[in-house]
């Protein structure tokens, strides 16, 4: 299992694990009310749910010990009835059993079946077609899961949040200038703010737009795969931050942040799940990518002219699974 894909949800979510997990019942009680709120199905069918595999009697309580949540990350930057796609598609676990975070990365171009009305289409389309209860319902059918939950963010979280904590640092190579500056500019133009272009490589301190524009890159170096390098940057960078933030700034981190992101849970739940994870000090996070680098694993297909990641399912499925229940899912 290799340190791959970290998209730009996970950088709200997990902001927002550890914050919570540092402040006041009540305070957070409220600024919980900020976060939007989106009900869906909790039906098993309606969600793709296996019922045979995730039995709630099972004798391991698979379904209490192993939480796993879908998190979104969708290009859209503006309001318009675009819907967008899920560029950022993560399972994110919470293992009660062995007391670790863990985060499995799915490629926006994996080839699942039964997406929305069509019979198999790239996963970033799902929530085109669907929002987030057919993002589930695909990942859940595809890959055999038990999600019922989802969070989500887009662009303009992003960029609002590493504001929000004062930029981060990064090394900037002189080949990633120009890909940087055309994406500062797309966003600038968007959300009608002067943009700072950069100027120059190496160490410095990027704001949220360019930050963003430096996720965004896939021109430069080796594509998708250097991508998420760059992103795994960021996000290291971001941790840094909120780690030596006091209450104060934390609070105010929070009321920017919060409205921002959209979610299927309850306050109930996330304070549940944050207070464990406080509680019982969980600090190891490990990651996984899918489909994996193993030969055979994925192969690159070209359907009427667009590509697609076709994978195999048998072994990045079982994989997957040893990965989140390390075999108690039976």
């Amino acid at each position: 299992m290799r340190k791959r894909r970290i998209f730009i949800s996970i950088l709200v979510v997990l902001a927002v694990i550890i914050t919570i997990a540092v402040s006041g019942y009540l305070t957070i009680n409220s600024k919980l009310s900020k976060l939007k709120t989106t009900k869906i199905s909790q039906s098993p069918s309606s969600l793709g749910i296996n019922t045979e595999k995730f039995n709630t009697n099972d004798i391991n309580n698979v379904e209490e010990n192993y939480i796993n949540i879908l998190l979104l990350g969708v290009d859209k930057l503006n309001e318009t009835n675009d819907t967008g796609r899920a560029d950022s598609n993560i399972i994110l676990t919470l293992d009660k059993v062995h007391k670790k975070i863990k985060l499995t990365s799915l490629m926006r171009d994996m080839l699942m079946n039964n997406v929305g009305s069509k019979a198999q289409d790239k996963l970033t389309h799902a929530y085109a077609y669907g929002g987030p209860e057919l993002s589930l319902k695909v990942v859940n059918d595809n890959l055999q899961m038990n999600m019922k939950d989802f969070v989500k963010v887009d662009f303009v979280s992003f960029y609002k949040i590493v504001d929000a904590i004062g930029g981060v640092d990064l090394n900037v190579a002189d080949s990633e200038i120009a890909s940087i500056n055309k994406y500062i500019k797309e966003v600038a133009v968007v959300e009608k703010k002067t943009p700072f272009y950069l100027t120059k490589g190496g160490m410095q301190k990027l704001n949220g737009m360019q930050a963003l524009a430096y996720c965004r890159i896939r021109s430069v170096g080796n594509g998708d795969f250097e991508r998420t390098q760059r992103q795994r940057a960021v996000l290291i960078e971001i941790f840094n931050k909120i780690s030596s933030m006091n209450l104060s700034q934390i609070s105010n981190m929070l009321d920017t942040v919060l409205p921002y992101v959209e979610t299927s849970l309850s306050k109930k739940a996330i304070l549940s799940y944050t207070s464990y994870a406080l509680i019982n000090n969980i600090k190891t996070v490990e990651q996984l990518r899918l489909p994996e680098d193993k030969t055979g694993y994925s192969t690159n297909r070209i359907i009427h002219g667009v590509f697609y990641l076709d994978w195999n399912r048998e072994g990045n499925i079982a994989d997957l699974h040893q990965f989140i229940f390390e075999g108690d899912l039976k």
